[in-house]
């Protein structure tokens, strides 16, 4: 990881480079997104060559492993749905001083989350587009469900506005196994 002057509050900065140690790919920050209560969302841009990886990412970075975790592994899970934000690479980097950042890097939504996207465009969808896309969201949601997996968070600030105006779901970081048929 290249060292740069991270502003306050920020987990990376701009400029900063990361690496991925399992993939061998290194993204740069390029600004910050956005933040929640999982942690910061960067746009990155990957150096290097990949068949596989965008050149423009987000960078989802967060001091606490268990939403990682999760992220991580329902991102493998859902790897090959068309309505689901993917999840290329993902990779622990220790900062100086021990503290670690858990780095998942995803699929960028150019046109943000639902809620963003309707209020800056000022109206939605024909009737017939929205029940389309509202189709494709609830695919993924019925592969969850079917393997007994709940969302958990399912509201517009998590389901993303990506090229063509198709949604995807994201956020996968509180999703849960149910124990029972009956959740």
């Amino acid at each position: 990881t290249s060292v740069a002057h991270t502003a306050p509050g920020q987990l990376l900065s701009a400029s900063q480079i990361v690496a991925s140690p399992e993939t061998q790919l290194s993204y740069r920050v390029e600004r910050l997104l956005g933040q929640g209560g999982y942690g910061q969302v960067y746009l990155v841009r990957r150096l290097g060559r990949s068949a596989t990886v965008p050149a423009s990412l987000c960078l989802k970075v967060s001091r606490h492993i268990d939403g990682w975790l999760r992220e991580a592994y329902f991102g493998q899970l859902l790897a090959e749905h068309p309505r689901a934000i993917r999840v290329f690479d993902r990779f622990p980097v220790v900062q100086a001083g021990g503290r670690v950042l858990y780095c998942l890097a995803i699929e960028y939504a150019r046109h943000g989350d639902l809620s963003a996207f309707l209020q800056r465009a000022g109206a939605g969808w024909p009737e017939r587009s929205a029940r389309r896309e509202i189709a494709g969201v609830l695919q993924v949601l019925g592969k969850l469900h079917r393997g007994q997996v709940l969302h958990r968070d399912l509201t517009p600030l998590n389901v993303f506005v990506c090229d063509g105006r198709r949604l995807k779901l994201g956020d996968f970081g509180i999703v849960r196994h149910q124990t029972n048929r009956r959740g």
